[in-house]
């Protein structure tokens, strides 16, 4: 196909890319900076909901709020085809393809721009855990709590039904309105097919690069202390206890280490999770920080979530040479550690394998030294550069068709 060298190119979202407020802004942010590198136009197109942030920041690219706070109106629909004709839009990217918000971005009316829907994280990954995740689960050790559990016990069938239904709509009706579809991982797609048959005819998958400039890595170099680092927010996404939770158990064991926890959540999760580490000595809970110093001094980098989409911090970390230790129980995770050379994957949800491998990486600095520099390797060879690549490929092919 030609290659057309520069485009205009719209990212549409429920709130602004900020790079330090989630991973869609961060991968955003970097992906920006590097297009426009190449000469390539790009705007923010938000739609304002109850879930937007206006974040203080100096974006990158214009930041255009749709006038109505009401998602399919027509004061919406004729400014979004107003500013993709008036601006020559040739790519409307929707970072948040399976949302709600979708049909929206969507609908480009009679301009050119051609759409890719991105999928992030998805939902199939939650159904298949609901039980788990949502279900049994016990907020606190209330009669309240302990009563509503029995009512999600009892309501299960229905919420799993309703949801599959709403899956199966949603991703329909995505399916039907792109030119393409997006994802993390070339693993989204057995599950995804299951739910929307055919959804393979449109998916490519495109990974998020590693985020760190070269730059920034040397700027706060430092040598490796006996630090383990835990990043995220405090959610049940995350499982910021359940780390917690597994270094108390051993943390007796390794009083020469310490585990430092940066993150922030809501007022319930974080009482929560202080009532879990007191009286531990050798635990930091941080709070909010810039997590890149603390990276390149951790020798090991922990996560627990039971699910992701491609997560950055796992990313961010090898590019410091911190050796990852997660749960194998997204697509992605597979993508980016290779168990036992690059990191470690644990068999969802297994704690004492948990601890027997965090063990090992504590204990034997050679085989810790080994995959850090594996880590290091694999973090290089996805930088911005070549996912961009990607991306301006995927471009061209859309407007060549």
């Amino acid at each position: 196909f030609y290659f057309y060298p520069f485009m205009n190119i719209a990212f549409c979202y429920i709130t602004p890319f900020h790079p330090q407020k989630g991973g869609i802004g961060r991968v955003t942010d970097v992906l920006t900076r590097e297009l426009q590198k190449r000469g390539h136009n790009i705007y923010y197109l938000i739609f304002e909901s109850g879930m937007t942030i206006k974040h203080e920041f100096d974006y990158p690219a214009p930041l255009i709020y749709l006038p109505s706070k009401q998602l399919i109106s027509e004061e919406n629909i004729k400014f979004y085809h107003q500013f993709l004709k008036q601006n020559h839009i040739d790519i409307v990217v929707d970072q948040g393809g399976n949302f709600d918000e979708h049909p929206l971005w969507l609908n480009v009316g009679d301009s050119h721009a051609k759409k890719i829907s991105v999928i992030h994280t998805y939902d199939t990954v939650t159904y298949r855990n609901l039980w788990n995740l949502n279900v049994i689960p016990l907020r606190d050790s209330t009669l309240i709590a302990h009563a509503k559990r029995l009512a999600r016990i009892i309501l299960y069938p229905r919420t799993r039904r309703r949801m599959f239904n709403y899956m199966t709509r949603s991703y329909a009706s995505m399916f039907r309105l792109t030119d393409k579809i997006v994802g993390l991982s070339a693993n989204y797609l057995p599950e995804l097919e299951e739910i929307c048959p055919g959804i393979s005819q449109k998916y490519t998958s495109i990974g998020n690069p590693a985020p760190y400039t070269p730059s920034q890595l040397q700027s706060t170099k430092r040598n490796k202390t006996k630090s383990i680092l835990f990043v995220g927010l405090f959610s049940t996404a995350k499982g910021e206890d359940k780390a917690a939770l597994i270094w108390r158990k051993i943390c007796k064991k390794y009083p020469d280490w310490t585990f430092n926890m940066i993150g922030y959540g809501n007022e319930i999760r974080t009482k929560r999770l202080k009532k879990i580490v007191s009286g531990i000595p050798n635990f930091n809970l941080l709070g909010y920080q810039n997590p890149l110093p603390y990276q390149q001094e951790a020798s090991i980098a922990c996560m627990t979530s039971p699910h992701e989409g491609w997560p950055l911090v796992l990313m961010e970390a090898m590019q410091c040479g911190a050796v990852p230790i997660a749960y194998n129980s997204f697509a992605s995770a597979s993508d980016i550690i290779e168990s036992g050379v690059s990191g470690e994957l644990v068999t969802p949800f297994n704690e004492n394998e948990y601890i027997a491998k965090l063990s090992r990486l504590i204990e034997d600095d050679e085989y810790r030294e080994r995959l850090s520099k594996n880590a290091c390797t694999f973090a290089k060879r996805i930088n911005v550069e070549a996912i961009a690549d990607k991306w301006e490929m995927l471009f061209n092919e859309l407007i060549d068709k």
